[in-house]
C-alpha cells in the first residue's frame, strides 16, 4: 500500500476528511521553503559567527576586535560595555530585524567585546533608525524607543562622528555634502558652513549615515564611540 492510499485509508476510518492533493503537495512545497531558507540563514549566520570581524577605522586601518577602539552598538545599548554585554543575552533577535541588515555579531573567537554580541560597521552598512531591534530586544540591553526622529534625537547615543579636514573635500576646496544629504537629522546632529563644510553638531545620534555615504576611502567621516 502506497503512503497516499494507507493515508485516505486512516481518514475514512477516523471520519476524517479527505485532504486534496493540491493541498498537501503546496503544504509540503511550503514547508521545504521555509526549511530551506532557514537552513541557508543559519549557515550564513553560523559563518560570520566563526569569521573574525574586520571594521574600518576614519584613518583606513583595519582593526580587530582586540585592538582598543570601541564597536559602535545597536540604538540605546548600554555605554558601559559591561552593563551591555550583562545584559545581552545574545539571542540574535536585533540582527534579524533590523531594516537596513546593519547589525552584525562578534564572532566565536572574538572574546573582548563578547562574543556573539551585536555591532555595527557602519561604512559597510550604516543604522537607519528604524528602532525595530530596541522593540524585539527581549532584555533590557535595547531599550525601547519611538522611531520618531524627535524622540530617537533625544533618547539615543551610539557615538558622535568626527570630520577629518585633510580628507574630506569640502575642506579641500570641492564642495561634497554627502554626508548632509544622508543624515536623518540634519541641522540637529550635522550642518554645513560656507563652502559645503560639514560640521557635527551635539544631536548626532552616531548612525554613521554619513559615514556610509562619504566617497572618500578612506573616509573622511566616522563615528567614534566614547567610555562611559
Amino acid at each position: 500500500m502506497s503512503e497516499r492510499e494507507w493515508s485516505a485509508t486512516f481518514r475514512r476510518r477516523y471520519g476524517l476528511s479527505p485532504r486534496p492533493i493540491e493541498q498537501t503537495s503546496r503544504s509540503r512545497r511550503r514547508f521545504l521553503a521555509a526549511g530551506t531558507t532557514s537552513l541557508l540563514g543559519g549557515i550564513v549566520y553560523l559563518r560570520e559567527l566563526l569569521s573574525p570581524s574586520r571594521l574600518l577605522d576614519h584613518s583606513g586601518n583595519t582593526w580587530m576586535a582586540g585592538g582598543g577602539r570601541r564597536p559602535i552598538r545597536p540604538p540605546t545599548a548600554d555605554l558601559d560595555e559591561d552593563a551591555f554585554r550583562a545584559q545581552c543575552v545574545r539571542c540574535g533577535l536585533c540582527g534579524t530585524v533590523c531594516e537596513n541588515g546593519c547589525i552584525r555579531f562578534f564572532g566565536l573567537t572574538e572574546a573582548k567585546w563578547g562574543m556573539l554580541t551585536p555591532y555595527l560597521d557602519v561604512r559597510r552598512r550604516s543604522c537607519t533608525l528604524c528602532m525595530r531591534c530596541t522593540e524585539i530586544c527581549p532584555t533590557d540591553a535595547l531599550r525601547t524607543v519611538s522611531p520618531e526622529l524627535e524622540v530617537i534625537a533625544e533618547e539615543v547615543d551610539m557615538g558622535q562622528a568626527v570630520v577629518d579636514s585633510d580628507r574630506c573635500l569640502s575642506y579641500l576646496g570641492r564642495i561634497c555634502g554627502y554626508c548632509h544629504d544622508a543624515c536623518p537629522i540634519p541641522d540637529k546632529a550635522l550642518r554645513l558652513v560656507p563652502k559645503g563644510k560639514p560640521v557635527v553638531l551635539d544631536g548626532c545620534v552616531g548612525c554613521g549615515r554619513c559615514v556610509e555615504f562619504c566617497p572618500q576611502s578612506p573616509t573622511a567621516i566616522d563615528v567614534v564611540r566614547e567610555m562611559a
